[in-house]
């Protein structure tokens, strides 16, 4: 590891809790520990016993909940169920497991340096830039391209419940939608990573049915722990059909994405 990306970690040790409860709009959070993993535990009461481990190198992400009660040094998160077989790409729409772990271990997500963000004359295509090293030139950065147009959602088989709501589009969970398509909907159409000596277009299932996604960068970043581990998350949708989105780039790959809802 080299000494920028030591002295980067190192800066998140001196985080507070007053800063871990300010992370209710991005509450995504990764190992930064050189070690690779941090240890999920339980209360006190059951002398911290171990329960589950998460792994930086095996991409895990974890959402903050809240301090963990009684501790000061813990957090309490919530995590993935993953599979017993490793798949090249994931994605999860609930958070089954919980436990607590050392907050000096980890890092939130909007607490990593951001790339740049910029945006085409057309306003479809979102490109985020590391512009960390401004010795390296322009076309050696490291970009991150997300393309927004209008959807064709209207001409796929929607599948409805008892309640009128659309559950299914093109046999998938839609998300940013409720009883029916609005007029001048959007979906991202596709996210592209370009590194130099490696570059990768994400699959479709990572992107499938993301509709009404945001145009504001306000909702919308990119960043990153080192040039092998990216971080890509959108607050997309509105009222009861708003949702955050998040996925984990490694070394080139999109390997898992993460969506929850999160009505305003």
């Amino acid at each position: 590891m080299t000494f920028i990306n030591k002295a980067v970690l190192s800066l998140f040790s001196i985080f507070s809790l007053s800063l871990i409860d300010a992370q209710n709009k991005i509450p995504f959070g990764v190992v930064k520990a050189q070690e690779g993993y941090a240890m999920v535990r339980v209360h006190k009461e059951d002398y911290r016993k171990i329960v589950d481990k998460i792994r930086m190198k095996k991409g895990d992400v974890f959402v903050y909940v809240k301090p963990a009660p009684g501790e000061t040094e813990w957090i309490w998160i919530k995590y993935a169920e993953k599979t017993d077989d490793e798949k090249p790409f994931v994605r999860y729409d609930s958070l089954t497991k919980e436990g607590m772990v050392n907050k000096d271990r980890v890092a939130f997500i909007d607490q990593l340096p951001k790339f740049t963000p910029s945006k085409s004359k057309n306003g479809r295509s979102y490109t985020f830039t590391d512009n960390s090293n401004e010795k390296l030139p322009t076309a050696q950065r490291t970009k991150v391209v997300i393309d927004i147009y209008p959807s064709n959602a209207s001409f796929k088989r929607q599948e409805k419940d008892a309640d009128g709501n659309i559950i299914k589009i093109d046999k998938a969970k839609p998300w940013g939608i409720g009883k029916t398509l609005p007029e001048g909907l959007t979906e991202v159409k596709s996210i592209r990573v370009q590194q130099p000596g490696r570059g990768t277009v994400f699959v479709r299932d990572a992107i499938k049915n993301l509709f009404d996604p945001t145009t504001d960068f306000e909702n919308i970043g990119v960043t990153a722990m080192d040039a092998d581990h990216i971080y890509i998350y959108m607050i997309n949708g509105s009222g009861e059909n708003r949702y955050t989105t998040f996925w984990t780039v490694k070394e080139g790959k999109v390997i898992s994405q993460i969506i929850y809802s999160n009505p305003e």
